[in-house]
């Protein structure tokens, strides 16, 4: 019983930040292949391999556009404070910014020496390259879906955060807190339901994948950073599983 329990908690946190809200019906698949979706898919217990020890995900890199603009934006919506920017030549850059170690904003305050100084044991630092040429045209995945979707940022309460950015009319919000993730959607086609996808699928998927999409999302928020790069913020704590 004790086990089980562990098992279910561990199963609701894991589930809590993919669909952030409760969702209808949470069941394992059956063995007689009889499915009600949505339903997760826990991982093994399986440790990785021990050759992997001490790896770890340290930074994502952006090609950027405007570099004043991205630093300023990640700086002041979120609290990333730059390491370092090293001018490779004249027209090329490439900058670091990250929270203090802790990675959370106002956990610890270290200096940028000391930033830089742990940089390679850091975890959620942003790489942004930035050539400095008259014509640079690259599409975000808002604007053009790619392989990347978007960045993921936790914040202490999704509904305060909405307060300030209705503060912050420069930042392009897709979609505010309380609202749905509406399939045709920049917000949609940045995360695969592009249009080409959606029409291969049949109405009744369609339709199951919006009502989840729905209710399920509709504490988070998404904006766009300078280059259209799509940022979702979730809430650090609130989501819960239905029976």
């Amino acid at each position: 019983m004790v086990r089980l329990l562990s098992t279910l908690i561990i199963g609701a946190q894991l589930l809590a930040p993919v669909l952030s809200h409760a969702v209808p019906h949470i069941q394992p698949r059956g063995a007689n292949d009889n499915i009600t979706y949505p339903y997760p898919e826990l991982g093994t217990d399986e440790p990785a391999d021990f050759a992997t020890n001490g790896y770890f995900i340290n930074h994502l890199c952006i090609n950027v556009r405007n570099l004043t603009a991205s630093v300023d934006f990640y700086s002041s919506v979120f609290g990333l404070r730059k390491l370092f920017t090293l001018h490779v030549s004249k027209h090329f850059s490439i900058t670091y910014m990250g929270h203090p170690h802790g990675g959370k904003n106002g956990t610890g305050y270290q200096t940028a020496l000391e930033m830089n100084r742990e940089k390679n044991n850091a975890e959620g630092l942003i790489e942004l390259v930035y050539v400095d040429v008259p014509v640079y045209n690259i599409d975000s995945s808002i604007e053009t879906p790619n392989t990347f979707a978007h960045i993921g940022m936790v914040v202490p309460d999704t509904k305060v955060m909405q307060d300030r950015l209705d503060s912050l009319p420069h930042i392009p919000v897709l979609k505010k807190y309380g609202d749905p993730i509406e399939l045709g959607s920049k917000v949609a086609g940045a995360t695969s339901l592009t249009p080409e996808a959606l029409a291969q699928l049949g109405p009744e998927e369609r339709e199951l994948i919006s009502q989840v999409l729905g209710p399920t999302n509709e504490p988070l928020i998404f904006v766009a950073d300078p280059d259209g790069n799509l940022i979702e913020i979730q809430p650090q704590e609130g989501a819960e599983l239905a029976s």
